[in-house]
């Protein structure tokens, strides 16, 4: 199979289908969705021998949302994202499963060493001194939310990915004609008229009455519910907090000196100069000159050529010498001629003018660096020993503050936490820890009194215990009228904007001109400069500038977003827009870029045609 894809991609022919392949890889290859109605934890995406579960695609979605909620703030996950959350995900790993179904049977493999190397090699992994640090790598992992096996599994699976699916589109270029049209439909601009109606600039020129008042709060009583709210006592172990309980023996500590020595001993060096010449009978006549007196930078300039930079090597250890030189110059003695010496490089004569002897930092010296170095890595394997411990004692019985007296830590206080992370007071230094969903999904878990398990977070290990419970209720009639006046104000404006919108598409229906319409309703109009389908006007998004720009001049079309209404018809048609040589490559590499990806789309859907694929779309929730 991948040598007929190899052939494939030189035909212009298969070029061409590629281009126009826009089906989806589902119907492409017929993956088959049926209904299963039984329960438990089944199997959802199945590829030949290879499963997802319903619990995989469950904890992946949520992690989905957790990111979007972190990155997004306190976005609301509407049936609408989750759903397409959701298809993203089935999408993802029915691609994954392809790929690596395809590896396994073509026997293309990534080596452990392999991996090795790559991960060694992440400047995000390495310390000051140039070594790996497992202690950063661990940390990289716990903020990707991915442990080490998951991290591994994704860098295989992108050079399969890499191999199978993008090295054999990326040769791929752009036909002349297709950038042509592209062009064109780019330089194109327009000019529109449009109207803006805001529900804020409303006037309401009357005051709510005491029946709307208690219809209000009858119909809107979902509005006045004042939430569950818990008041939390928690404790954070950093792993500074759990380094101080980590076992370093003298035993370590003499073992880490024996096995680094490199870090505690600083070798002799030596300022050393040099010439050097290309042939023997070269440096022997220099070497003469220089016994006979001369002084070294002269014949260095003299007869190599060198300046006195050139000259200097400065100061230098023995393992910095090509061949046998380093050898020969920690022999020597200040200022002795070393040479003529062979090396790949030349014939070389070198003078050693000055000498720094070597050092070793005595054990008893660092011994407190070393257990501070041990214990960052035994931390982590430390820290969930400890936890496991603290865990058995709490199942056992121990209160929070046992185990704050027992780790030396302080207890803190979070006042009215409710289950979207709203709190009436927290302490400053761990405000951003009410926005784990996870902390306040376990402060929600745990029945007054009762201490949690342990959450590890990017603070640490947090343990907390829920010290009271204020139930959801609803609010008095008087404690709401604020919320009730405000509701109902916003709801007039909004009908009265309605209204108004209402009035100005019936008249732009029946062929009144839209200048004349916003002059009848003392409304503001304005008119655009020349657009291009990539321009934007009045915040309307590309996908909605699109739909206007592809109507017919007169057309209106009506735009809603969040309270504030957009009325906008076609106008005219303006100059095109002179496109640039920059442009022209942008359009290029855009064009190239979406080729691929229709091309890499399309070698996975002729992949996972050899492939029994099925999708269980009931269980997902993807289907009635």
């Amino acid at each position: 199979m991948i040598t007929k894809l190899r052939k494939a991609q030189d035909s212009w022919l298969a070029k061409g289908v590629l281009i126009l392949t826009a089906l989806s890889f589902m119907s492409l290859f017929g993956i088959s969705g049926y209904i299963d109605s039984a329960t438990g934890n089944r199997a959802v995406i199945k590829v030949n021998n290879q499963e997802i579960n319903q619990m995989d695609i469950s904890r992946q979605l949520n992690e989905e949302i957790q990111i979007a909620q972190k990155i997004f703030g306190d976005l609301e996950i509407t049936d609408e994202i989750r759903t397409a959350m959701l298809s993203g995900l089935v999408d993802r790993n029915l691609n994954k499963m392809i790929v690596q179904e395809t590896a396994d049977q073509n026997k293309v493999s990534v080596s452990d060493r392999q991996i090795q190397g790559i991960v060694f090699s992440q400047p995000q992994f390495i310390d000051e001194n140039g070594k790996f640090n497992h202690q950063q790598f661990n940390y990289f992992l716990s903020q990707s939310g991915l442990n080490e096996q998951q991290y591994i599994d994704n860098i295989r699976h992108n050079l399969e990915e890499q191999y199978l699916v993008y090295a054999p589109v990326s040769g791929f270029n752009v036909p002349s004609i297709m950038k042509k049209y592209v062009a064109q439909a780019e330089a194109e601009r327009k000019i529109f008229k449009y109207i803006e109606i805001n529900d804020n600039d409303m006037i309401v020129d009357r005051e709510i009455s005491d029946d709307e008042i208690q219809q209000y709060y009858e119909d809107f009583s979902t509005e006045f519910i004042v939430p569950e709210t818990r008041d939390v006592d928690f404790i954070v172990l950093s792993m500074d907090d759990i380094a101080a309980h980590v076992n370093v023996s003298d035993e370590d500590i003499n073992a880490y000196y024996e096995n680094n020595m490199d870090q505690f001993v600083k070798p002799e060096t030596r300022n050393v100069l040099q010439m050097v010449f290309n042939s023997k009978e070269e440096a022997d006549k220099a070497y003469k000159a220089l016994a006979q007196g001369e002084d070294f930078y002269n014949v260095a300039q003299k007869m190599a050529g060198q300046i006195n930079e050139e000259t200097q090597l400065d100061y230098v250890s023995e393992d910095m010498l090509l061949g046998n030189l380093g050898r020969l110059v920690f022999t020597a003695g200040q200022n002795e001629i070393i040479g003529p010496e062979e090396t790949e490089m030349g014939w070389h004569i070198m003078q050693v003018i000055d000498i720094r002897q070597g050092t070793k930092t005595d054990k008893n010296l660092v011994k407190e660096q070393i257990h501070q170095i041990i214990a960052n890595e035994k931390v982590y394997e430390t820290a969930y020993d400890l936890i496991a411990n603290i865990e058995d004692r709490i199942g056992a019985g121990s209160s929070l503050t046992d185990v704050a007296k027992e780790m030396k830590v302080k207890i803190y206080h979070i006042k009215g936490l409710q289950e979207n992370g709203k709190v009436n007071s927290l302490p400053d230094s761990y405000k951003e820890l009410t926005n784990n969903s996870d902390f306040t999904d376990m402060a929600f878990s745990y029945n007054q009194g009762e201490t949690s398990q342990a959450l590890e977070t990017d603070n640490g290990f947090v343990f907390l215990q829920v010290s009271s419970i204020k139930d959801s209720h609803q609010q008095d009639l008087a404690d709401a009228l604020p919320t009730i006046k405000k509701l109902w104000r916003k709801n007039e404006k909004s009908a009265i904007a309605q209204e108004i919108v209402n009035d100005v598409m019936h008249d732009l229906e029946s062929g009144d001109n839209i200048t004349d319409i916003a002059n009848r309703y003392h409304l503001k109009i304005t008119t655009t400069s020349p657009l291009t389908r990539s321009e934007s006007f009045a915040n309307l998004s590309q996908a909605q500038v699109l739909d206007i720009f592809n109507e017919d001049f007169g057309s209106s079309k009506l735009f809603e977003q969040e309270g504030i209404y957009i009325i906008a018809v076609t106008d005219r048609q303006a100059s095109p827009r002179n496109l640039t040589e920059d442009d022209m490559e942008l359009i290029d590499k855009r064009l190239q870029l979406d080729l691929q990806q229709e091309a890499a789309a399309a070698i996975i859907n002729s992949y996972g045609q050899d492939y029994d694929i099925r999708i269980k779309y009931r269980l997902l929730g993807l289907a009635d």
